[in-house]
């Protein structure tokens, strides 16, 4: 299984998986154009892309889906409620995730599918467990806090993206106006450093491999998110030998990660 995030922020999301010879893709909310020039830069043909999961309706990680799934004849998936609530802005595309029980999981050839419900202030909003070739990867961002559904979708995994959003500092004194403060801190906006801090530790015992994901421009910094996790792993004694920390980019796909 090979995983690269092509984009992460809010900017544009996506993130691309091969896995038993299929491209899949969480989410897209780059312009084909750019789609197309990072994967180039890194080794990739966007002809590849046959699948599209998509996570939520906000437009950071669906604008580009609709001209990309005609472009490459891709299949798109999405909880109904979310593909109502942008079945506009993608157009006429080959929907095949009309299943009222998405969450009991599908199959795309020999590759298992099991979205989970996260809480964010979205139509629908789910993450995505991909099971194949003996690996498992996980994903999960834009929520507001981990339930333990989530945390037994992101257990046991070979790798694992996990938002670390915002310093909780940064954000509460920087210049964003008061309620936009208070729908990014609240249960359905988004993970802090700290929150996610303490997922990874609960999570380390059995998952070894992660990126923290979806930093936010104005109030974060990579040093900050990967020191709070890094920090806080150290703190259960976890070294880095234990586990693989990183930080994705908004601007620059990350390395191909093999596992």
């Amino acid at each position: 299984m090979r995983i690269c995030s092509l984009g992460s922020g809010s900017k544009g999301n996506c993130t691309y998986i091969n896995v038993e010879g299929k491209g899949i893709l969480i989410d897209n909310g780059l312009s084909c154009r750019e789609l197309a020039n990072r994967m180039s830069d890194i080794g990739l043909d966007m002809s590849d892309i046959k699948h599209i999961l998509i996570t939520h309706d906000h437009n950071d990680h669906v604008n580009g889906i609709g001209v990309l799934a005609r472009k490459t004849d891709a299949a798109v998936y999405a909880h109904p409620k979310c593909f109502k609530a942008i079945s506009g802005k993608l157009g006429d595309v080959n929907y095949c995730g009309d299943n009222e029980n998405y969450e009991n999981g599908f199959h795309i050839g020999d590759v298992y599918i099991k979205p989970f419900r996260t809480p964010h202030d979205a139509a629908y909003s789910v993450g995505y467990r991909i099971e194949g070739e003996g690996k498992t990867f996980a994903l999960a961002t834009d929520l507001g806090v981990v339930t333990e559904s989530i945390f037994k979708h992101l257990s046991n995994t070979d790798l694992t993206i996990i938002e670390s959003n915002h310093d909780i500092k940064m954000l509460k004194y920087g210049k964003y106006p008061e309620p936009l403060k208070k729908r990014i801190m609240s249960n359905h906006g988004h993970l802090a450093n700290v929150e996610t801090a303490i997922a990874i530790c609960k999570l380390a015992p059995t998952s070894k491999r992660f990126l923290l994901a979806h930093l936010s421009e104005d109030n974060n910094l990579k040093q900050l998110a990967f020191d709070e996790s890094n920090n806080a792993l150290k703190k259960i004694g976890v070294t880095p030998a234990d586990i693989t920390l990183d930080v994705l980019d908004q601007y620059i796909p990350s390395k191909i990660y093999e596992i």
